[in-house]
């Protein structure tokens, strides 16, 4: 009888053994898994994918579109200034010339030519092309180009033109409306410019510098040639000044009005189509 008792507990304690071990056994298993997919989830943080803030490159406060920047097809941007009118002194037969083989195609570049080209007034008034018909291609960062060479009074109703100008009503628009502006373009050869491309200025014969006390600095009166108007000419008004807020900075020339720029060039010949601009 007792025999048969110590046998029954035996049986029981061994069953109890076997039990642990499976049961532990199990658990490291469940354990080891859950560890490899750990491990797994930790080398997908490298897939750029998985990024949760990746650089939008198509932002304009990155002051560069690398999109169009970086392509390898893309000719160096060279610029040149020639000529010299006077900041201070108006002179009636002072004129001047910038000269460039393409648009500039960012923030960015737009800049390094500012700083070439902005300390002079022919220089602004050619930015002021260059940013017009970067907003044409790309409003966001043609608008940033815009500000950088604007008061600040001379830019949305610019831009609510430009959007007319640059816009899908083919009776109204003009996307050739900056080439206009490039010397050897004409309405009858589809506003295909010389090449290099050349802004031609000269100082306006009607009207003399005048001291503004808005910016406390002369504005220059400056006509820009072209063939897209019976005139042959526009007058874009420039000035320097220190006064906060402006981009000028009292370093840079900036365009404080320029409304004819903006109005409809003569409209192209049926038979020469626009090619567009580098």
């Amino acid at each position: 009888m007792i025999l048969k008792r110590n046998f029954s507990m035996w049986f029981c304690f061994i069953r109890t053994l076997c039990l642990v071990a499976f049961l532990a056994t199990a658990f490291y298993s469940c354990e080891n898994k859950s560890s490899k997919n750990v491990g797994t989830q930790t080398n997908n943080d490298n897939n750029p994918k998985d990024d949760i803030n990746p650089k939008d490159d198509n932002n304009p406060k990155d002051d560069n579109d690398p999109k169009a920047e970086n392509n390898p097809n893309l000719e160096k941007l060279t610029v040149t200034i020639s000529g010299s009118i006077s900041h201070t002194i108006y002179g009636k037969t002072e004129k001047g010339e910038v000269s460039f083989n393409r648009f500039p195609v960012s923030v960015r570049e737009f800049k390094e030519v500012r700083d070439k080209i902005g300390k002079e007034p022919h220089g602004a008034v050619a930015l002021q092309i260059m940013a017009y018909e970067m907003y044409r291609r790309n409003k966001e960062i043609g608008l940033e180009c815009i500000k950088l060479n604007n008061t600040t009074n001379n830019i949305s109703s610019a831009t609510s033109r430009l959007d007319e100008l640059f816009g899908k009503d083919e009776k109204y628009a003009r996307p050739y409306q900056m080439a206009a502006y490039l010397k050897g373009a004409t309405w009858d050869n589809g506003y295909k410019p010389d090449k290099p491309y050349k802004v031609e200025i000269e100082v306006n014969k009607a009207t003399p510098y005048q001291y503004t006390e808005t910016y406390q600095s002369d504005m220059l009166f400056l006509d820009i040639l072209t063939e897209g108007k019976p005139s042959s000419k526009d007058v874009v008004w420039v000035i320097k000044t220190h006064k906060p807020g402006e981009p000028s900075e009292g370093k840079y020339f900036i365009v404080n009005n320029c409304p004819n720029i903006y109005s409809q060039v003569r409209a192209i010949s049926f038979a020469t189509p626009f090619e567009g601009l580098d």
